[in-house]
């Protein structure tokens, strides 16, 4: 369900990238959008570069899982694409066929669908999700006050591609998928 929700998000955001180009999301007609509109704010000026790489952002991640990794995320891109697919995914759950080898699967004790658990497994912490709060404006910046004290690092959009200090970096000699 998790990689179902990766790569309709990835069709989606290389669908959206193509369409919107290097408008503005704030000014274009948000009705048909399916994932920029969903990103923090402070993304919506983003170029269509920025947004074809962020749609990348989904396939890299859901190619993790295709390769049985646990979904590992390299850098802020990559991380909010993985929150956003947690988001979706349970909503995969009624859509997948019978003959589906979901059900011969193992189940576990406690959940199989604890999707707040999945989140918290997945992620070294959920500091890009301020970005929504704007009791947290300007936190992005790696100079704001708040920012230094939380130890957030730099989340501003041109940052959002930059690899995590712990975290290696993916092939860039892969080629975009459109």
């Amino acid at each position: 369900m998790l990689h179902t929700a990766l790569v309709v998000l990835a069709d989606q955001a290389y669908d959206d990238a193509q369409h919107l180009g290097d408008q503005f999301l704030s000014v274009a007609d948000s009705a048909t959008w399916g994932v920029f509109d969903r990103l923090p704010p402070l993304t919506w000026t983003a170029d269509h570069r920025w947004r074809r790489r962020m749609a990348r952002s989904f396939d890299d991640v859901a190619g993790d899982l295709v390769k049985g990794n646990w979904p590992n995320p390299n850098f802020t891109a990559e991380e909010m694409a993985l929150h956003l697919a947690i988001e979706d995914a349970p909503t995969y759950l009624e859509d997948r066929p019978a003959e589906d080898d979901h059900n011969t699967l193992l189940e576990h004790e406690d959940d199989d669908y604890g999707w707040d658990g999945c989140s918290d497994l997945m992620f070294q912490d959920h500091d890009v999700l301020m970005l929504f709060h704007s009791k947290y404006t300007g936190i992005e910046d790696s100079d704001h006050p708040a920012n230094q004290f939380l130890d957030v690092g730099d989340l501003r959009e041109a940052a959002w591609f930059d690899p995590f200090d712990n975290r290696g970096i993916r092939d860039p000699q892969r080629g975009l998928r459109r």
